[in-house]
């Protein structure tokens, strides 16, 4: 998604450099796919707004991966066939920013 008129003014006035700032983005989308969700449009705005910026950003799609539920580091060896928590993890430690973005359904009911 393309920033507006004055996202990119305030960008292209930014006179600080973050080239050495890393950011991951966690998009929790229902979508299965990583297709155009009102989530990861939102999302892709701040991604954008920091590459401009000279941050390094890593784009996780939550649900692109198997994430097992569970209190473990590592679920394979609590049972799971797979578990990619831990590869994502090594990403997410070293980042500088962490932003998850989940979807809101206003007057839905929840389980």
């Amino acid at each position: 998604m393309s920033l507006n008129a004055k996202q990119e003014e305030i960008c292209s006035e930014n006179k600080t450099d973050f080239s050495d700032i890393k950011a991951v983005t966690v998009n929790c989308s229902l979508k299965r796919t990583p297709e155009e969700s009102h989530t990861g449009l939102l999302l892709s705005v701040s991604e954008e707004i920091m590459r401009k910026n000279g941050v390094s950003v890593e784009h996780i799609h939550a649900l692109s991966h198997e994430i097992p539920s569970g209190v473990y580091p590592d679920m394979t060896e609590h049972g799971w066939d797979s578990d990619d928590w831990p590869k994502l993890w090594k990403a997410i430690e070293v980042a500088d920013i962490l932003i998850v973005a989940t979807p809101i359904w206003l007057g839905e009911t929840s389980s």
